[in-house]
């Protein structure tokens, strides 16, 4: 007796790890002989999936044909394992198992149909795939949408000889369907399959398919899924890019998100921002929002201006804390921000274009730098709203500007009748800044001065903020004794109140004062007053 005759005897053994075994052993040998066939396929009744499982897999090596009738039933198993085991089983068998899977077809359950397709899919040649191809036109939804999907790898392993053949069936089946009511579902799933061939020729199809609004929602969707995978390595026309536009503004929802996920991950031009800035205003935040970002990671000049444009025009703060995130740090942007800023006179607005300009403000240049620095002391000047945000621009912009700017406009200020509130403001704002001097701060301290109800009283001194700026001023060795002198703003009453505090601070700078008051106060009351407090001085000295 034969070594292989003793190995299928095994298989009617009572043990099942012994015909598992001999299952294996069989099929390692790809064994050849009488009754190797018929106790493999005896054994597929055995309803013991790790069995059935190892006789497929031998049945697929020493050859199968024979034992399909029994591998078919298998088909509509339960065990997922053992019915993919039986599709590679028939795929094995090669082309003359196509005719079979055709009868089998027409009576098989949804299950069974699917492992049908499988087996179609697997075997890949040109007659298996028209088969499965024209069997999309009986399947139901998810059945087609199985069927194409078990296409997927063998498309992917073929070459370009078959994928052109793929593409011509395919186109052929999509042209026999056109006048088919409730096709939707096989034509999706044969659109599925155009995009898995990954051929640029598919597009005008596909675009035909995605433009169509009578078509069913899920027929577009397929159609715009496969630009991805047609247009992998191409930059999409612009009638592609108008499709996939139009799809997102659709009022199926799912249809939207579709197309705006496939637009994100094409490679699209700066001129693609443009076509989308309806998009980006879009009353479906979500939409709206998958564009603002996609519009910030794209970058240039067009993203630029139609991320401003939402910052600016909307009064939804999602959209313009949207537009701000995909514009923050953006060097290309600032052109179109500072323009926004100068134009825009919604003092909240303004406000959001400095926080998003802020940190690229040196890149603006120097002709709007001048602008946004004239719009800001015009406004300041003029006690108008909206300034805040152009003086905080063209501080980060050119600081040294600015503080040119702030002091030229107290000075002219300062020197208009009546507009003295306005300088003591103007030089408030300097003096906060670095680039503030000495001069600058007693100007401001002057006309804190001016505002004095010159107090004598310890408690009100303490409050005062020209004492508290002139106490700088002397700390930092500025010679307050002398611009008070020169300061034509300043009066004897103002010079005695300042004198008579550092007099009681014991700084001299406050005697230097009093002498002041009582050379030029003469008879006035002032002047003895002066002469007073230096006597007291000097008695408690």
């Amino acid at each position: 007796m034969s070594e292989v005759v003793k190995i299928v005897q095994l298989l009617k053994s009572d043990a099942i790890e012994k015909q598992i075994a001999a299952a294996i052993v069989l099929g390692e040998l790809k064994a050849k002989g009488p009754g190797v066939v018929e106790g493999l396929g005896d054994v597929l009744a055995s309803g013991v999936p790790l069995l059935q499982i190892h006789a497929l897999d031998a049945l697929a090596r020493v050859g199968a044909k024979k034992a399909l009738p029994a591998i078919f039933l298998l088909l509509s198993t339960g065990a997922d394992d053992v019915r993919r085991a039986a599709t590679r089983c028939i795929a094995s068998v090669g082309d003359d198992v196509v005719p079979l899977i055709k009868q089998k077809m027409a009576s098989a359950s949804p299950e069974e149909r699917r492992a049908l397709d499988a087996a179609l899919a697997e075997l890949g040649g040109k007659d298996a795939f028209t088969a499965l191809i024209k069997g999309l036109a009986s399947s139901d939804g998810e059945a087609a949408k199985a069927a194409a999907l078990a296409v997927r790898q063998q498309v992917k392993h073929a070459d370009g000889h078959k994928r052109r053949s793929y593409l011509a069936e395919t186109e052929k089946f999509l042209e026999s369907q056109k006048k088919k009511e409730n096709a939707h579902g096989a034509v999706a799933a044969a659109i599925k399959i155009l995009g898995y061939l990954e051929d640029e020729k598919t597009v005008p199809t596909l675009l035909a398919y995605a433009n169509d609004e009578k078509q069913h929602p899920s027929v577009r969707q397929e159609a715009i899924i496969a630009f991805r995978f047609a247009l992998q390595t191409d930059k999409p026309s612009t009638k592609v890019i108008d499709a996939l536009v139009k799809a997102a503004e659709a009022q199926d929802r799912t249809l939207a998100q579709t197309a705006l996920h496939t637009l994100g991950s094409l490679k699209v031009s700066e001129e693609t921002a443009k076509r989308l800035e309806k998009v980006a205003l879009h009353t479906d935040f979500e939409r709206a929002r998958f564009v603002l970002e996609m519009l910030g990671r794209m970058g240039g000049n067009e993203a630029a201006r139609v991320l401003t444009k939402v910052l600016v025009t909307t009064g939804d703060r999602r959209y313009a804390e949207a537009a701000a995130a995909g514009l923050n740090g953006k060097e290309e942007a600032v052109p179109a921000l500072a323009k926004a800023l100068l134009e825009t006179e919604n003092p909240d607005r303004a406000w959001v274009l400095r926080n998003v300009l802020r940190p690229t403000a040196k890149k603006i240049s120097p002709a709007l730098r001048k602008q946004i620095l004239e719009v800001a002391m015009d406004r300041l000047g003029n006690g108008e709203r909206g300034w805040e945000a152009l003086v905080d621009v063209a501080r980060d912009a050119d600081p040294d500007a600015l503080a040119e700017g702030l002091r030229n406009l107290a000075q002219k200020l300062r020197r208009s009748s009546g507009k003295e509130e306005r300088a003591r403001s103007v030089y408030q704002i300097l003096c906060k800044s670095d680039r503030a001097t000495d001069d600058d701060r007693y100007a401001y301290a002057s006309l804190e001065l001016s505002k004095s109800n010159l107090d004598t009283r310890p408690a009100s001194r303490a409050g005062d903020e020209s004492l508290r700026l002139l106490g700088l001023l002397v700390r930092n060795n500025y010679d307050v004794a002398k611009a008070l002198r020169k300061d034509r703003a300043v009066d004897l009453d103002q010079i005695y109140y300042v004198g008579f505090h550092f007099t009681e601070l014991d700084h001299p700078v406050g005697e230097e004062l009093l002498e002041e008051v009582v050379k030029k106060g003469g008879r006035a009351k002032v002047a003895k007053m002066a002469k007073n407090k230096l006597a007291l001085s000097d008695a408690s000295a």
